[in-house]
């Protein structure tokens, strides 16, 4: 069964780039968004087997989108991709039970988490 996911990044670039290799990759993008309150819109809407998004975005930060997420569904696969590298991130998302994937990242690395 293919995996859905929805991207979420301020950057259209990421969005774009990331939506392109998940798909000649199998795993279908059902949605795109640019701030935190796209992603919690989104993952109402759609409803994905998981989440990737970014923690630092205007209009709703990751940490925004993660917990309202998390209260819709406590069981939601969400993972972090982030190049925010500071100490209180990293302790916020292992609080969360949120993986993490920095910037640059490896997309070998993304695929293999979405599929875990």
């Amino acid at each position: 069964m293919t995996k859905s996911v929805i991207v979420i990044d301020d950057d259209e670039d990421t969005v774009r780039l990331f939506s392109e290799f998940l798909e000649e990759n199998k795993i279908h993008v059902s949605g795109q968004g640019y701030s935190g309150k796209m992603a919690v819109e989104l993952f109402q809407e759609k409803k994905p087997d998981c989440v990737l998004i970014d923690i630092m975005m205007p209009n709703g930060s990751g940490f925004y989108a993660i917990n309202k997420i998390k209260e819709l569904d406590p069981e939601a696969k969400i993972i972090a991709v982030t190049g925010d590298g500071r100490f209180t991130t990293e302790q916020k998302l292992e609080k969360l039970q949120i993986p993490v994937i920095y910037k640059p990242f490896k997309m070998d690395e993304v695929i293999s988490k979405i599929l875990n």
